[in-house]
């Protein structure tokens, strides 16, 4: 999944030192991102368009099978 480009500041203190803690796709269209200040400490939320589609639920299914297969 590619993901957005960092934000440029945070939101309360204005630093550039901002990281990504955790995203997750919250429909087929948008995926959410936390985001943590290292500065202060601030966590933000973001959300930004996915070009990419949801997977059906057979590729899904499909892709848990496989992936428990491997050594």
């Amino acid at each position: 999944m590619a993901l957005v480009s960092t934000p440029q500041r945070c939101p309360r203190c204005g630093s550039g030192a901002v990281h990504l803690d955790w995203h997750e796709r919250v429909n087929a269209q948008e995926v959410q991102g936390l985001w943590r200040c290292w500065d202060c400490k601030n966590e933000f939320i973001t959300v930004f368009a996915s070009d990419e589609r949801e997977p059906s639920e057979t590729e899904k299914i499909t892709e848990r099978f496989f992936t428990s297969l491997l050594v």
